[in-house]
């Protein structure tokens, strides 16, 4: 594969480097904001070699390349242009300022999950390898791992407590949110820190009456000293006000005492905000929405995970999916359990099985097949983007909801099969080391992945999907 060549041809195709406002890339595409969006020659850009799809969302021109690939590809582009590399932040903020309000809003989710997200891997991965030690009954051998060996007994102590990201997720969260909202983060970190601080009641203990915590007298309100572990929405607005409260000491404190009043204020506010105001109302919040979860999965039973496993897609296409993260995340950190993990796992690899539908309609030795074939392998390790923009809506919106519908059949068995995991982050292949009981995740996710290949295969036999010179 030539990069510079593609390089060359992209630049070609989006109305030359004048019109490049801003470039930077993620894990598969190469994201340019554009001073002219009509520039942008779609149908050519989707010729190129490597591409798997072009399409623009968030106000930002996203050429689909994949992993690996699309590292070289900017590499070869800025070399060429010699546009300088924008943070991924610079971009979606110029992006954003051509979004709808909720789309904006959604996408502050994601700006301040997705630098956690490596956090919630790591751990989950941890934790995986310590769930295979301590688990009864694995390799058919009686009792587990530990029970052989001190040395793996130790070593399972160890990976626990190395785990720790669920534990001080609000500190996490704090400081990504506070560096999001363009406040310092250092400032987020000490707040998030005072959110967990081990002279606080337990939540989950206050919660479940089985603690009687201290009470505060501040301003005539009667204040629990209660902690908030698994504050993911308390640390967000609280994250929010501090930075404001930062941007705004910082605009009026003399300058000959600023380096003194800022940090003691913003402190002083932000925790008063935050056992006021912003703990309760983010409490309040992450209750509603999980409570809108729970009663799809828990109480609405196989139909409301059927119904929460095929809308998880559709929400990735909006962008509106990342508010989830934070439920998840809270999920863990509150009660050790994730049975969000197998729903996002079914949802994606189901369009893999678009993908393979599709492969098998397309004509052989075709660049369209390739792509159907290349797009279904990062959904093993979910990443879906490509399978949905390259090959399930390219040339009918029905491969997609195929794919969909098949991963509420898939998330229907999970939720009977009572699938949980101990982490997030991790779905599909590398999901299995988190993911119990083991052979029901493995046989929901193959439900989700099989069903859509028939279900394309059936849909094409009465109304064909691609065009006549496609078909094979």
């Amino acid at each position: 594969m030539d990069f510079n060549k593609i390089a060359k041809q992209v630049l070609e195709n989006i109305g030359g480097t004048e019109n490049i406002e801003n470039a930077t890339h993620c894990i598969t595409r190469l994201r340019l904001i554009l001073h002219d969006k009509s520039a942008a020659n779609m149908e050519e850009l989707e010729q190129i070699d490597g591409v798997k799809g072009v399409l623009f969302n968030s106000g930002q021109l996203q050429i689909i390349f994949g992993t690996g690939t699309v590292e070289k590809v900017f590499k070869a582009f800025t070399k060429l242009t010699g546009v300088k590399e924008g943070s991924l932040e610079e971009v979606k903020s110029e992006g954003g300022k051509q979004q709808g309000k909720l789309q904006h809003f959604f996408r502050i989710f994601a700006d301040i999950f997705i630098p956690i997200i490596p956090a919630f891997i790591g751990a989950a991965m941890v934790l995986g390898v310590q769930s295979l030690l301590t688990t009864a009954g694995l390799f058919g051998m009686e009792g587990a791992l530990v029970d052989k060996s001190e040395l793996l007994a130790d070593f399972a102590k160890f990976l626990g407590i190395i785990a720790t990201t669920f534990d001080y997720l609000p500190v996490l969260v704090m400081y990504s949110a506070t560096k999001r909202f363009g406040g310092n983060p250092i400032l987020g970190l000490i707040v998030g820190f005072v959110m967990i601080h081990p002279g606080l009641a337990d939540r989950n203990e206050f919660v479940l009456g089985t603690v009687n915590p201290e009470y505060w007298n501040l301003f005539g309100l009667s204040i629990p000293a209660v902690a908030f572990q698994g504050g993911v929405f308390p640390a967000i607005l609280t994250a929010w006000f501090l930075s404001k409260v930062q941007q705004i000491a910082d605009k009026y404190s003399p300058q000959v005492l600023a380096y003194i009043l800022v940090p003691t204020v913003t402190i002083l506010l932000a925790n008063l905000a935050l056992f006021i105001i912003f703990g309760p109302l983010g409490n309040f919040i992450g209750n509603v929405l999980g409570g809108i979860i729970d009663f799809l999965y828990m109480k609405l039973g196989a139909f409301g995970a059927f119904a929460f496993a095929a809308a998880l897609q559709p929400l990735v296409i909006t962008g509106t999916q990342h508010a989830i993260q934070g439920i998840e995340a809270n999920l863990i950190a509150t009660t050790g359990v994730n049975y969000i993990q197998a729903i996002w796992s079914v949802s994606i690899v189901a369009q893999g099985g678009g993908c393979i539908g599709m492969y098998l309609l397309l004509k052989k030795k075709s660049k369209d097949r390739e792509i159907a074939f290349s797009s279904f392998v990062p959904t093993l390790v979910g990443i879906s983007e490509p399978a949905i923009f390259a090959v399930n809506l390219k040339y009918s919106i029905a491969p997609f909801v195929c794919s969909f519908i098949g991963a509420g059949f898939g998330g229907a068995f999970m939720q009977i099969s009572n699938v949980k995991a101990v982490g997030q982050g991790l779905t599909v292949l590398p999901g299995l080391t988190i993911a119990s009981p083991l052979t029901a995740y493995i046989i929901g996710n193959l439900i989700a992945f099989i069903l859509p290949i028939i279900f394309i295969i059936i849909y094409n036999r009465f109304r064909p999907i691609l065009p006549e010179e496609k078909r094979k």
